[in-house]
């Protein structure tokens, strides 16, 4: 089963039919508009929370595939977006600032939502993956919320970062990017995690493509 994950930088119907011209059978998607305003190919179904309907956290998988939104979903948690397939836990992560949450750090949101999540992260054959917003030397980071907390929580409970299982990399050390901050090739970090506590078969960071985005997307084979 193949996923992608992708922060595709604000969505359009020609944008979302590119990407879904890869043929996964899961796609996370950041800065997806809400898909009232999209067609999403009529053998796909999609699950979409945002405060504006140009831009939210979505996940669209095959209609074959056995998909639900899991009675652990907390709404009250923005863009931290949970969904069952089959038995796995799909969690779709861009930890994002509204309103309620201005005055936190990136960090502090993701790790404040997943420890709501604990009982059924210990528990479910689990992948997180999406965007992080969160690196290492984050200038609000703290000793309490920062991308290194993050990473020994998960670790804690039997999670690894695929990419750095994959790589024999450390955190902060990188060779490759995730994002290029104002699509500047000279501007590049990692923000974008996928995290198991199953077996994944491969896992890859796409080439970038400048004219899709300023993220790079991450493929998985479950």
């Amino acid at each position: 089963m193949k996923l992608l994950s992708y922060n595709i930088h604000h969505s359009s119907q020609d944008k979302l039919e590119k990407i879904m011209a890869k043929e996964a059978d899961i796609y996370i998607l950041p800065e997806l508009a809400n898909p009232s305003q999209l067609q999403i190919p009529h053998d796909y179904q999609s699950y979409w929370m945002g405060d504006c309907d140009w831009k939210g956290l979505g996940i669209v998988v095959k209609s074959t595939l056995s998909s639900k939104l899991p009675e652990l979903f907390k709404p009250k948690h923005k863009y931290l977006l949970p969904l069952y397939l089959g038995d796995i836990l799909i969690i779709a992560t861009w930890p994002t600032k509204t309103d309620s949450n201005k005055d936190m750090s990136y960090p502090q949101i993701l790790l404040e939502a997943l420890e709501d999540y604990v009982p059924y992260l210990k528990q479910q054959p689990t992948i997180i993956s999406g965007d992080f917003n969160c690196f290492k030397g984050q200038q609000e980071a703290t000793k309490r919320y920062s991308i290194e907390t993050i990473l020994g929580f998960l670790e804690d409970m039997g999670f690894v970062s695929i990419y750095h299982q994959k790589t024999h990399e450390t955190l902060g050390r990188e060779t490759m990017a995730t994002y290029y901050h104002q699509f500047k090739e000279n501007y590049p970090f990692f923000l974008d995690y996928t995290f198991a506590n199953i077996p994944v078969h491969s896992y890859k960071l796409c080439r970038w493509n400048k004219d899709e985005s300023d993220h790079v997307a991450q493929e998985i084979i479950i």
